[in-house]
């Protein structure tokens, strides 16, 4: 599992370019259409994210596939909160970010997998809420950091050289993408890439995300879209919670 920063930021180690257009500028051309006409592939990236930051929530989903396996994830994400609801097989988790305080729940199988709770603690606590509190540390940081907006959308920008490719159509609305190396720092042997379709008139916000990743014999594929920006968020803490603090250690 990854998105939900428990396990993983993004569900992004993978993602293909292949979805929307095959035909790649190079690095140092610019686009040629709408308002995005004249930028070069690092200046779109840049007005996307900050029209995206004026907007402030937007809604996703996303899907990765490998062989083995099919992950779903969805939520909503906002400057300073956000919630989202990660499937795996059997796996299942759910967290809301309000307040400054992270509550998951999830199944027996997807707190074991996911937060490493031992399979007894795990069946104890399956469908409760658990609060997660900055004092807890690194697993706030990551949790906040993954369904929030911002950081949201920069786990999941290309790296390294980038190039554009053909004009598509993504959400209904007319789009370029922008593909580079995966996100984050280089792993050894992880090979990929990564596109950002983003609208050609304004706003000219990320409509599309898609890419591909491989490691030894296996790849994956990621797909989502992002939908509903500058909609409210409407988020509430749950009536009940357990302290992750209180939870015996995995």
């Amino acid at each position: 599992m990854h998105k939900i920063a428990i396990g993983a930021a993004v569900a992004v180690v993978g993602l293909t370019a292949g979805a929307c257009g095959t035909t790649s500028s190079g690095p140092g051309t610019t686009a040629h259409v709408g308002d995005l006409a004249g930028k070069t592939p690092a200046q779109i990236l840049a007005v996307a994210i900050a029209a995206a930051t004026a907007a402030r929530t937007a809604h996703y989903a996303m899907t990765a596939r490998n062989a083995g396996s099919t992950q779903t994830i969805s939520g909503d994400a906002g400057a300073d909160e956000g919630e989202q609801t990660v499937s795996q097989g059997k796996q299942q988790i759910k967290v809301v970010f309000v307040g400054a305080v992270a509550y998951v729940q999830g199944n027996a199988s997807g707190l074991s997998a996911i937060m490493g709770l031992k399979p007894a603690t795990a069946t104890t606590y399956a469908g409760k809420w658990i609060a997660i509190h900055k004092s807890d540390g690194t697993l706030y940081t990551s949790i906040a950091q993954s369904v929030t907006l911002v950081s949201t959308l920069t786990q999941l920008e290309p790296s390294g050289t980038l190039s554009l490719t053909d004009v598509s159509t993504a959400t209904g609305r007319q789009v370029i993408g922008v593909r580079g190396g995966l996100p984050g720092p280089a792993q050894a042997g992880v090979t990929g890439s990564a596109t950002y379709f983003v609208a050609t008139t304004r706003p000219t916000l990320p409509l599309r995300f898609t890419g591909k990743v491989t490691n030894g014999k296996q790849t994956a594929l990621d797909d989502g879209t992002f939908t509903r920006w500058g909609v409210p968020l409407h988020l509430q803490a749950p009536a009940t919670s357990v302290a992750f603090s209180s939870i015996p250690a995995a």
